[in-house]
């Protein structure tokens, strides 16, 4: 008896973390959006195809995971792709926010790197907390 409760529950928090997980999936031939709304600066730009590429390239496939990170995460300091927003944190830290799921998956330094360059292109800077 000890024995089934203890297979039962060990299914039940394997079901519990297979469902808590997911990746992104995008998969858009649109142009991205940008927007960056902080302090005196306000843009909402769409951007170009090769900055789109490398955007959607950074997020596909990533593994989403829940978290409550203290990083801060702003929806007026975000890219959209297709239906998907998505916000880096604001204080420079490698975790992105996919707003659609409410959960969050983890970049490189070089990924971060982009996602900066091209927030700078059109004005945004970080950190922006």
């Amino acid at each position: 008896m000890k024995r089934s409760i203890l297979i039962a529950c060990l299914a039940l928090a394997l079901l519990l973390l297979l469902s808590s997980c997911g990746k992104v999936y995008v998969s858009s031939d649109q142009l991205a959006e940008l927007t960056y709304q902080y302090g005196d600066v306000s843009v909402s730009s769409t951007l170009t195809k090769e900055e789109s590429e490398l955007l959607l390239s950074i997020v596909d496939g990533k593994m989403l995971y829940a978290d409550d990170p203290s990083c801060g995460f702003d929806v007026n300091i975000s890219f959209k792709i297709a239906d998907r927003i998505f916000c880096p944190a604001c204080d420079s830290c490698c975790t992105i926010k996919d707003c659609k799921t409410g959960k969050y998956f983890s970049i490189s330094d070089s990924e971060r790197e982009t996602i900066e360059s091209i927030f700078e292109k059109y004005g945004g800077k970080f950190p922006c907390v």
